[in-house]
């Protein structure tokens, strides 16, 4: 069963509902190349991150109604909330005893980032913590692969997207990473897309999901698999696909990227906000990609404290 119609979109006027990673992000950004079995100096902060908060987080300072649902380590949890509560997300925390709070290590070179990544509790995370009742409120359900990864079997992914679409909301999926795909299982990853109304893959994540390199030969290969794809990560536009029409670029304005991290998760935001007020597809990319352009422009994952000016006015 598929969600809501994306060429004449029904998303309008109520919430997003994103489900996945809490992460505590350590960014590191060397002063020059990195000597081994030595030091190098660098600058090293600590962020709220994670896919899923950051695109919880994005979603409401652009003014998106928002519930987020994720879990974290036991005493993480009043720190976690209130990160995302200065954002505007209503938050679902679990309370894991046993393990801590995801930690991913970014080591920033350029526009280009390596990323050493502990899981912790968002690997006990439960597809039954998303309820009924925030599933009844929800026209948008976002979810990430990370869950798949580690969190949630196929099962998991198909009863949560049936839910979903019994009740018309639309769902979203971000592949998350090539390294984790690659891990996974290519085939068993294709055959969990079954259910997804909206795939958001960046460049690379989509040509190995397609085996193809590119752009729309990539999309062509995907829509056999998800009615619509939107592709980001080209050097100069983002391609949103449909099946039974023509492909649509978008052009992406050139930023000086300060941090590249959280950008497809701004670019997330800013999409599935514009279909929450109704716009099409290919309109909803292009306000993904000016949230996109303001993320790149700041370190960590995060959007700035208060809200892009007339962006969106209702919700």
């Amino acid at each position: 069963m598929v969600g809501p119609s994306l060429t004449s979109p029904t998303v309008t006027g109520s919430r997003a509902l994103v489900v996945g990673d809490v992460i505590d992000d350590i960014i590191v950004v060397p002063r020059g190349p990195i000597r081994t079995d030595t030091d190098t100096a660098a600058s090293i902060t600590r962020h709220p991150g994670g896919s899923a908060c950051n695109t919880a987080a994005w979603l409401g300072w652009l003014g998106a109604p928002v519930d987020l649902v994720g879990r974290v380590g036991t005493g993480d949890v009043e720190r976690h909330e209130s990160a995302l509560r200065a954002s505007g997300v209503t938050p679902h925390l679990g309370d894991d005893p046993s393990l801590p709070t995801g930690t991913i290590v970014i080591v920033v070179d350029g526009e280009t980032r390596t990323m050493l990544t502990d899981r912790g509790a968002n690997a006990a995370l439960s597809a039954s913590a998303v309820t009924d009742a925030l599933l009844d409120d929800a026209a948008v359900l976002h979810l990430t692969g990370y869950s798949l990864f580690d969190a949630f079997s196929l099962d998991d992914l198909a009863a949560l997207t049936e839910r979903a679409h019994a009740r018309g909301v639309l769902v979203t999926f971000d592949p998350g990473s090539t390294g984790f795909i690659a891990d996974f299982g290519l085939e068993r990853f294709r055959s969990a897309l079954a259910g997804i109304d909206v795939l958001l893959p960046n460049l690379d994540e989509g040509r190995l999901l397609s085996g193809e390199r590119e752009g729309q030969a990539v999309a062509d290969a995907l829509l056999e698999l998800c009615p619509a794809v939107v592709i980001t990560g080209g050097a100069s536009s983002v391609l949103v696909a449909r099946r039974g029409e023509p492909a649509v670029e978008v052009a992406v304005e050139a930023r000086r990227a300060v941090d590249p991290t959280g950008a497809g998760d701004a670019f997330t935001a800013g999409l599935i906000a514009a279909l929450l007020d109704g716009a099409a597809l290919d309109d909803a990319a292009r306000a993904g990609a000016r949230a996109a352009g303001v993320a790149v422009t700041r370190a960590g994952g995060r959007p700035p404290v208060g809200r892009i000016p007339g962006e969106r006015t209702q919700g």
